[in-house]
């Protein structure tokens, strides 16, 4: 398999798979010309995507989903649960939609979904499999209950939420304080300190590489994210680039590309 998140975070998400057969995006929420540059520049033609994958219907997660699929004719899959919000917002490619309520494949890739608490109609990640290789995509949540646990835990590599700092969310004067206690809800946002703290479980489970994304632009820095979860990490006795690596999503770039062979290894 081939990794890519080519955008993290409230301007837009995107992140690419790739198995021997099959191309997928996990959600398209920035415009058609990034996308496309962005595929392009890890040699990928935008017209080759065989689905995209939506975790929810955010506009940070399909504001680009009509260009792109009505351009590329690119199948659509969705839970059921948010088919009436979608039959609306991508009216122009309605009848690109799948939706589905259980595991499924596309081509040689598992697609196993499962719920994240967050204040969307339903939200959910994604357990991607090929064989024995596997990838998770837990982003949009506001903790990590054992159901996404189970399901996240023996990936080789996950991207997970690490949105805010607890004291820049509480002192940042943009934010009304509703906002601020939506972030810091249990159906908000996953901080830096609770992402450490679920990175500590999975590094238990053989996860050897987690992607901190949907960083906050305004309430975290990418330092200060990175510093929080090593530091936790460290005070657990597990060692950043010796019993985990860690990297960070971009906002407004494409992040590292990795590949996980057959064994589920790098």
């Amino acid at each position: 398999m081939r990794i890519c998140n080519l955008a993290s975070g409230s301007d837009g998400n995107c992140t690419y798979i790739e198995g021997e057969k099959t191309r997928i995006l996990v959600d398209c929420g920035k415009p058609l010309t990034y996308v496309f540059n962005t595929l392009n520049s890890i040699g990928v033609d935008a017209s080759t995507i065989d689905a995209i994958l939506i975790t929810h219907e955010h506009s940070d997660h399909i504001s680009g989903i009509n260009k792109f699929a009505r351009t590329y004719n690119t199948s659509i899959y969705a839970h059921t649960y948010i088919s009436e919000i979608l039959f609306h917002q991508l009216k122009d490619v309605r009848e690109q939609i799948n939706y589905f309520d259980s595991d499924f494949y596309l081509g040689d890739l598992h697609i196993v979904p499962f719920p994240l608490p967050h204040d969307s109609k339903y939200c959910v990640g994604y357990r991607i499999e090929q064989g024995d290789a596997v990838v998770s995509v837990c982003t949009d949540l506001g903790s990590f209950p054992d159901q996404a646990f189970d399901m996240v835990k023996g990936s080789a590599l996950v991207y997970l939420e690490s949105n805010y700092d607890p004291e820049m969310l509480m002192s940042y004067p943009g934010y009304p304080p509703f906002l601020k206690r939506r972030i810091n809800s249990g159906r908000g946002h996953l901080s830096n300190n609770d992402c450490a703290r679920a990175i500590e479980k999975l590094v238990h489970t053989g996860t050897r590489l987690v992607v901190l994304s949907h960083i906050s632009k305004h309430t975290n820095t990418d330092n200060l994210a990175v510093a929080t979860v090593a530091s936790y990490l460290e005070s657990r006795n597990i060692i950043p680039n010796v019993n985990i690596k860690l990297d960070i999503t971009h906002h407004t770039e494409r992040g590292t590309i990795f590949r996980i062979n057959p064994t589920n290894s790098f």
